[in-house]
């Protein structure tokens, strides 16, 4: 049986049989990987406590007909500073949820993406404003998928749309076509009132670097969160199916 070896970080994992588990794993050279762990939930098994969600191992597989199997795994990290906090905790599970409803097998932007889940999650570890990352993961997300939300000119006829305040304080957006409509098309198509300082939040991550303190400390909570709401329903409609762990996040 052909053997192949792969760093990974575990989405999540169900029960199989008595003592099994599947893994839902995303790895940096071959995307998403279904993956059986046998025996791992019995008490002596070599793999407790090493391939529970969100732990990133060093994995050896084979390849199998309809799921590989892990030989054998080395954990690489477990990002216990995320598991002791609830807020970091919740946003670290909505960043694999996410991950895993765009996923496929064999990606070619796997390397990418993963990246991004790992280094995201260790950033994670040192926040003290979970929000702001989870806005910042997503949006890098979004624009490695090309699913990146269009904010410079009209989402309908591409004509440049000037987010001036002088000129308007609130902004036409389509979550259906993912993006700011002109004067002339808002009227033909459905849409929402976006907050120009919402639009502020975003405009922050749309370069390689995360927002400087100075700046974090400027957002204010209320736009920070109206920012992800955004996020949320563009994700939702471009997704496989609703990201569920946002509840969660808007319920802390």
């Amino acid at each position: 049986m052909p053997t192949y070896n792969d760093c990974g970080i575990v989405l999540n994992s169900y029960d199989l049989g008595e003592s099994d588990k599947i893994l839902n794993i995303y790895t940096k050279e071959n995307g998403l990987v279904r993956a059986v762990v046998k025996g791992v939930r019995k008490p002596l098994s070599k793999f407790s406590g090493k391939v529970d969600q969100l732990s990133c191992c060093y994995f050896h597989l084979a390849n199998g007909k309809n799921l590989d199997t892990v030989c054998d795994c080395e954990q690489v990290n477990s990002f216990s500073l995320l598991r002791a906090n609830l807020a970091l905790l919740t946003s670290a599970v909505l960043f694999l949820e996410i991950v895993g409803n765009f996923a496929h097998e064999d990606e070619t932007d796997s390397l990418h993406i993963y990246d991004l889940l790992y280094e995201s999650l260790d950033r994670l570890q040192r926040s003290s404003n979970p929000d702001l990352d989870s806005i910042s993961f997503i949006s890098k997300f979004l624009s490695i998928n090309g699913y990146k939300p269009q904010f410079e000119t009209c989402v309908s006829c591409a004509v440049e749309v000037g987010l001036a305040p002088a000129l308007l304080d609130n902004f036409p957006y389509s979550s259906i076509l993912g993006g700011i409509l002109c004067s002339n098309c808002s009227p033909l198509i459905d849409n929402k009132s976006i907050d120009l300082d919402v639009l502020k939040v975003l405009f922050e991550f749309e370069s390689d670097d995360f927002p400087s303190r100075n700046i974090q400390e400027e957002l204010k909570s209320k736009n920070i969160r109206s920012a992800l709401e955004l996020l949320r329903e563009h994700l939702d409609i471009r997704a496989k199916k609703k990201i569920k762990s946002f509840d969660l996040v808007f319920s802390l």
